[in-house]
């Protein structure tokens, strides 16, 4: 007869010891099975909110005493400071190229006299030579502009402006209305510098009658246009490329990674540019469930060191009940290693039931957890958002655009995954446990085993 047949044998013959095991090593699964499950799913959850939310870095000049392309020029009567090393069209496009990159939202503005236009007047009072101003933003592609992809603008009609136009642009749909547009028509400079109109945009909200805002300053006053034009409008080394490039990753993880390639691009000294992390909408988001990643790791820790102790203390208790029938087997030439391996397959045999059955109460258990978990980050999240609101919102409740953060729904469920997980930690567990508590027996002798028989 081999230890199996022994173990089995066993099992069947002691149904009060193997039932109380089976309970035990239930019990255990079960609460490891559920940290599992809530782990795997916290970090779902976080790699969602990742993906969803994004994040962003801002390459611009460095305006400090470390830029040795720094000028600061006097004209007209003020002051001019630029940088004479500038983003150019080529460095977007090699940024844009970086793995894990999704927008690249390159620009410059400045100051345009458009007198063949009927502006929108703002209500902050303003010289006279700015009055026909407006603002023409220089863009690399306008609808990776982090205006149209956070949907403050949305292009109603034409197309966007792409890289390698010349003399091409974009207005708001008001202001064609108010000036009798249409796409092909050419917009005047007072610098002879035409703009062809591709496209038409719609802004998502609009200043309202009581918001301070210059003409040049009013959202639909705006002109975006390619670079070339805007080059060519100022016609001067201020403006020969662009003076703020946004980067957007799709992992907020990930991009001190994409900063050191950005970083590592050839022919670009970067002495001449900042740069600025802007991770805060996922810091700030994802913060519950980081703690909650952390509480789950303790749980399984715990559940872990308090399963091992209770699993060899019970079975050292047990082995040591079992001197009788060790000596037995010994006398009839059964080796040692043959009676540690029935002893380790008994336990093994019921860990095995019980490991398959714990699915079920651990996904019971796994979803009310969520649940509760669940409830727990909306009221947080609530409190959170009106403590916000109260501190920020102006007298006239002005929304800020801000884009709403929601926590992603947690999704407990216990998978393959998890169950392949806990099946070798599990007998792991059992097997190292088994083995300790036998080594107390084990080791005597059979003359010493023999003694204590009597």
């Amino acid at each position: 007869m081999n230890f199996m047949n022994r173990a089995w044998l066993y099992i069947v013959r002691k149904r009060g010891k193997s039932i109380l095991l089976f309970v035990i090593l239930l019990v255990m699964a079960t609460f490891v099975l559920t940290a599992l499950a809530l782990g795997n799913a916290s970090k779902a959850a976080q790699q969602e909110l990742r993906q969803s939310l994004g994040g962003s870095f801002l390459i611009g000049f460095d305006y400090t005493e470390n830029n040795p392309y720094l000028k600061v020029e006097n004209v007209d009567g003020g002051t001019l400071v630029y940088s004479t090393q500038q983003i150019s069209p080529e460095l977007v496009e090699q940024v844009r190229s970086i793995n894990g990159v999704n927008y690249c939202s390159a620009t410059t503005e400045s100051l345009a006299v458009l007198p063949s236009l009927d502006l929108f007047a703002g209500n902050i009072p303003i010289e006279e030579e700015f009055r026909n101003s407006s603002k023409i933003l220089g863009t690399w592609k306008s609808e990776e502009l982090s205006r149209f992809t956070s949907g403050q603008l949305t292009l109603t009609e034409g197309r966007h402006i792409m890289p390698g136009d010349k003399n091409k642009g974009l207005i708001s749909k008001d202001l064609a209305d108010k000036n009798s547009l249409k796409i092909g028509d050419v917009i005047q400079t007072d610098k002879g510098v035409e703009i062809e109109i591709v496209g038409l945009f719609s802004p998502k909200e609009i200043e309202g009658i009581n918001d301070q805002v210059t003409t040049y300053d009013k959202i639909q006053n705006l002109i975006i246009t390619d670079l070339a034009t805007l080059v060519a409008y100022e016609n001067g080394p201020a403006i020969q490329g662009f003076n703020e490039l946004t980067v957007s990753v799709d992992d907020p993880q990930n991009m001190e990674e994409i900063i050191s390639k950005v970083k590592g691009i050839s022919g670009v000294d970067w002495k001449g540019f900042s740069f600025l992390l802007d991770n805060e909408d996922y810091e700030n988001a994802a913060s519950s469930l980081e703690q909650l990643s952390e509480l789950v790791s303790t749980i399984l820790m715990i559940a872990l060191i308090v399963s091992i102790a209770i699993l060899s203390l019970i079975l050292t208790m047990w082995a040591r009940t079992r001197i009788h029938e060790t000596g037995v087997l010994l006398s009839v030439g059964i080796g040692k290693l043959s009676i540690l391996g029935q002893y380790i397959a008994e336990v093994l045999l019921i860990a095995i039931l019980a490991f398959s059955l714990s699915y079920f109460s651990a996904s019971a258990i796994a979803g009310q957890m969520g649940n509760v978990l669940q409830s727990g980050q909306a009221v947080t999240e609530a409190q959170q958002e009106d403590g916000l609101s109260a501190g920020t919102r102006g007298e006239a409740g002005t929304d800020t655009g801000e884009p709403e953060i929601e926590t992603p729904e947690l999704q407990v469920r216990v998978q393959l995954e998890e169950m392949g997980l806990l099946f070798l930690l599990g007998i792991g567990i059992v097997t190292v446990s088994a083995g300790i508590s036998s080594i107390s027996v084990m080791r005597l002798k059979p003359r010493e085993i023999l003694s204590k028989m009597s």
